[in-house]
């Protein structure tokens, strides 16, 4: 009996190791944090929208907007969204935000995003890259949130994740963005590991109960 406790133990624990890699592997995903961040002045407030060159963990090629308490549109997660399309730092620049995350070659991952656009007649449109996976989005929808979710596979140990717009630099506002992470999927041995270790268990209290009567 000791010896198939400590087989569950170690079946759960390995299983709880396991699941461990679905935390989002994205930093500041959501955009609330901008600590550290200092505004460019003359633009907005922080009570409802300010521009950045940078924030905590997003590199971007021209500013970045970052809007909150539901100024424009209501946040999908949390209380800040980002504004792809922002006021540029040279005219005529491509707007893009990118962000590096440690990956495991060969290792499936799994990238999620909330993505809108500003106005209802706009042709906003963006571009989405990691990886080997390309995707272009044009016509986002406008008045909701569209949930997008894509899988890719991992070539580097280090991946980069971009967005960037396609409306070129005539368009300064628009393609909204929120809760943006990645998350690996778990390997098909790791959730038999996590069913045999939950059976197991249930088996060890069967057994425990019918020893107490």
């Amino acid at each position: 009996m000791k010896i198939f406790r400590k087989l569950v133990s170690a079946t759960l624990l390995t299983a709880i190791i396991s699941t461990t890699a679905h935390a989002t592997l994205i930093e500041n995903g959501s955009f609330e944090n901008i600590a550290g961040s200092t505004a460019i002045g003359g633009y907005g407030s922080s009570s409802s929208w300010q521009i950045y060159s940078s924030l905590p963990s997003w590199e971007a090629s021209q500013n970045m907007e970052v809007w909150t308490n539901d100024f424009i549109v209501p946040a999908y997660d949390g209380n800040n969204v980002l504004e792809l399309n922002a006021h540029p730092a040279s005219a005529g620049g491509i707007f893009s935000i990118y962000q590096s995350f440690e990956t495991v070659v060969g290792q499936e991952y799994e990238l999620f995003f909330a993505g809108r656009k500003r106005h209802a007649n706009s042709d906003e449109a963006f571009m989405i890259s990691v990886a080997g996976l390309t995707d272009s989005i044009f016509n986002q929808a406008w008045g909701t949130w569209t949930e997008y979710s894509y899988s890719f596979s991992a070539t580097s140990a280090l991946s980069t994740l971009t967005f960037t717009s396609l409306d070129g630099g005539r368009d300064t506002t628009g393609n909204i963005f929120d809760a943006i992470s990645v998350t690996s999927v778990p390997e098909p041995d790791s959730i038999a590991l996590f069913l045999l270790g939950c059976v197991g268990l249930g088996f060890q209290r069967k057994s425990q109960n019918s020893v107490m009567k």
